[in-house]
Order: C-alpha cells, then structure tokens, then sequence
C-alpha cells in the first residue's frame, strides 16, 4: 500500500526507458523525427518545386529521358506564350502594338486574364454566401434552444461527410430548371451551401465561447437581438469570419469537377481553364506549369497578408478568458 510520503516517480524509475530517459536516445529520437520531416517535407514540397523548375525548361528538356532535376538553359517560354496567349484571347494585342509596337500572336487562344477574373468572381460570391448565412444559423443555434437542434447540428455534421460529386446528378437537374447552367451564379450558390455547414461549427464554437456578460450589457442598452449580433458579436469575430470566408474561398477557387459540368469553355474558371491546355501527346507542360504559377500569385499574396486571422479565427483566438 502506497503512503502519502511514497515517491509518485518510484516505480517508473526502476523501468527506466533507454529511449526516453538517455541523453544517446535523447538524440536518436531527435534524429528520427528530424528524418521523418524531413521525409513528408520533400513528399509535400517536391511537385511543386517540380512545377517551378518545369516551368523554366524549354519543350525539349522536358522530353529528356532522365529528366533534368535543375533546367539546363533556363527559358522564360512557358510565360511568355501564356502571356501573349492571354493578350490575344482577351483582345488586347491592338493595345499592346498600339502603345508599344509589339505585334502579339499565339498558337494557344485561352484567356487566362479571364479564367482569374472568373474564379476571383466566384470564390469571392461563394465565400460571401458562406459567412453570411453560416454565421446567422451559427447564432441561432448556439443561443436559441428549439425542438429538433441537436438533430439538426448532425445533419449540417454529416453533409460534410458526403464528397461534391455524390450529389452532381440532382444539382445539374436542379441547376438547369433553374436557367442557371452555364452561370456562375450556379457555382457561387453550390459552393456557398457546399461551404455553409463548416462555417456553422467553426462560428458555433465561437458564439458559444462567448461571455455573456457582454450580451446582457447590450440588453441593458436596450439593444435588439439583431443589433447586438450586428453590431457586438460580429465585429468581435472578426478573425473568425476571415478564416471561414477563408475556407470557402480556397474551396471555391480550386474546385473542378462541378464548373468543368457545369460551365463551358467562355465561362471557365481556372481548374478547367488549366485543364484546357493539356492536349494528350501535344501538351506543353512549360506552359502549364508557368499558367499554374501566374494563377497562384493572387491566392498566395491574398494568404500571405491575412494568414494570422486565419489561424487566430481556426483557434477561436477572437475571444480570451
């Protein structure tokens, strides 16, 4: 029988473990996990140095048998057929001679000006949509109590189990008795609703988080529930709100499958819009691998500027104590 004065660490000191408990296996351990980083680092990183160091080969290198790990002759090609592919698609090689006497012609005709503007369009709308109203239901469900909410918190759960194309079928029949195929007002609803039931949890933990000594000081003000939503709640989950529109932001721009069925080629956005420029043998992957980066610079200089809201609003960092 062990006393008060028994030394809680005695029977763990007489099953010392080498591996945990040594200074040698001290460092295996930091060896071993500095070696499995180092592992999915390169596993995660590789296709996109891939990409980079693609985009700076010539055609030919690229059909060297072995490749090349680093480019031999590095060229500039890929963006410039993309970018003179773009000027012409999108109409602007008379401006480009006019104001610089450079005659633009390209073999490629897409728009990659436009396939940007289009998935800015819709990743934009459908972030909105999300927030909105997931933010309303999340209110809602955290402050009101009514028959039915607890059933209906695990049905928002598991829509989010169900993969996009489980449901193409009866949102293609939906969308066309609408008159909205072929809009990208369809993509901004689908992806908002699509988004929706993770902005609810994200935003429930947050209202349910919050101290409701800040509520009742806006009821003695004789605030309303919608002004002290409006004006209280949301501008304190400000980082909240930033990493759900976040979320269905990045959903909505690198989703595939519903705008190559939905859409045609005008209307692209950029994944089918990439898409395009592979051609079976012919594809110049320079050119995918340039248009792939050019296309990444607006996502990644908008995620470099708001990331901190990201992850203080995926923690719940808006409210403290």
């Amino acid at each position: 029988m062990a006393t008060d004065n028994t030394d809680p660490t005695a029977e763990y000191r007489k099953n010392q473990s080498w591996l945990y408990d040594s200074k040698a296996g001290g460092y295996v351990r930091k060896t071993a996990i500095g070696l499995l980083t180092l592992v999915i680092g390169v596993f995660v990183l590789f296709p996109l140095y891939w990409m980079v160091v693609t985009a700076f080969k010539t055609t030919s290198e690229i059909q060297q048998i072995p490749p090349t790990v680093f480019p031999a002759d590095p060229s500039l090609e890929g963006f410039r057929l993309v970018i003179e592919s773009s000027i012409q698609a999108g109409g602007y090689a008379g401006l480009v001679s006019d104001l610089f006497g450079i005659t633009v012609t390209s073999a490629i005709d897409i728009n990659l000006l436009g396939l940007i503007v289009n998935s800015l369009k819709v990743a934009v709308g459908a972030g909105l949509i999300a927030v909105v109203l997931g933010t309303g239901a999340s209110y809602v469900l955290s402050r009101r109590e009514f028959r039915g909410k607890n059933l209906l918190m695990s049905l928002l759960l598991a829509s989010l189990m169900f993969p996009g194309t489980a449901i193409m079928v009866p949102e293609w029949e939906l969308i066309s008795t609408l008159g909205l195929f072929n809009t990208h007002l369809a993509l901004i609803l689908i992806y908002g609703a699509m988004t929706s039931p993770f902005v609810v949890w994200l935003m429930k933990g947050f209202f349910d988080d919050f101290p409701d000594s800040i509520i009742e000081a806006s009821q003695i003000d004789q605030c309303t529930p919608f002004e002290t939503f409006w004006y209280v709640l949301v501008p304190m989950a400000r980082n909240s709100l930033i990493a759900s529109f976040i979320f269905a932001f990045l959903l909505a721009w690198n989703e595939l499958v519903f705008a190559l069925t939905l859409l045609d080629n005008s209307k692209f956005t950029v994944p089918p819009g990439l898409l395009t420029f592979v051609q079976g043998f012919n594809t110049q992957w320079n050119v995918v691998a340039a248009a792939s980066i050019i296309v990444s610079i607006p996502v990644l200089a908008g995620l470099a500027y708001i990331q901190r809201y990201f992850v203080q609003g995926l923690t719940g960092g808006a409210i403290k104590g």
